[in-house]
């Protein structure tokens, strides 16, 4: 195949010539970096979707207490319901796909793997909390329903300075025989659930578990990932000291010069460099 690789500008006004072993390099860099990536990401999309249901509880709370009215009470219900099957939807989305992105960044090191594998049955064995939430997806994906009961608690507390303020706190109930039988539940998991489950301290503690298994997905590739930053940094600067700031928007490109000069291939590089999703902010610590 006569064919051409390139870097160019967003807009193709700049072209710097490649070699055919330079353009796979920078093509296997670029997947492998969107791999962890995606690692990353997947897991903070459950943590912001915990972070949501979070203030809505508050919220909910906020209006039971004050005596609000009925119609945004009864609208913010339906509203969280559909912000934990969200959140079962991310969970599953990331236990799902974190091997494979693993495997991806690293296709020979079958140990490793193996090892993601056993962390991963770890965590489910040890863990209830983990089991019935891979269990809740099936059930919230039939059924759309995942809280049940809400109850509010006061509490009379005394301040140093000896004056007593009245605290309030509400709750979000899974009732289990909301759930139906073996039909539409996990038997396994059906078998030893509660009569109710508090939701927060459930989701927390899922959590926990997922971090656990970020953590170790983030730590087998940090050295890949590393590399192949650099190796897209290097040919972005490159591609800037050549050309000017102007044009720090690089793509790579394959071009075939067989059927008419057509493009067969093209993908950017520069917005994988200083990438900042990687860093973990507050809310993603459980």
């Amino acid at each position: 195949m006569d064919s051409a690789f390139f870097l160019t500008s967003h807009d193709h006004e700049k072209e710097l010539p490649l070699t055919e072993q330079q353009f796979r390099e920078l093509k296997r860099a670029r997947k492998r970096l969107s791999l962890v990536f995606a690692i990353s990401h997947k897991y903070r999309l459950i943590m912001s979707n915990f972070a949501l249901i979070e203030q809505q509880m508050a919220e909910l709370g906020a209006l039971y207490v004050s005596k609000g009215e009925v119609d945004a009470i009864e609208h913010l219900k339906p509203s969280l319901n559909a912000s934990i099957n969200n959140y079962v939807l991310s969970a599953r989305i990331f236990t799902s796909q974190l091997k494979r992105h693993v495997q991806g960044c690293l296709p020979t090191e079958r140990q490793l793997i193996a090892d993601l594998t056993q962390a991963m049955d770890t965590q489910y064995q040890r863990s209830f909390a983990y089991r019935f939430v891979d269990a809740l997806y099936d059930y919230v994906a039939y059924y759309g329903l995942s809280c049940h009961t809400f109850l509010t608690d006061s509490r009379i507390l005394l301040q140093e300075n000896g004056v007593s303020h009245r605290e309030y706190e509400i709750k979000a109930f899974i009732e289990r025989d909301f759930i139906g039988g073996p039909a539409d539940f996990r038997a396994s998991v059906l078998s030893e659930t509660p009569q109710r489950i508090d939701i927060q301290p459930l989701l927390s503690e899922y959590n926990s578990s997922m971090q656990v298994l970020h953590d170790k997905a983030m730590a087998m590739t940090e050295q890949v990932a590393n590399e192949s930053h650099a190796l897209l940094a290097e040919f972005v600067n490159v591609f800037v000291s050549e050309f000017g700031e102007d044009y720090a928007n690089v793509f790579v490109v394959h071009k075939t010069h067989a059927f008419g000069s057509q493009v067969y291939d093209r993908f950017p590089i520069s917005m994988y460099v200083n990438n900042h999703n990687m860093n973990p902010s507050p809310q993603d610590t459980v």
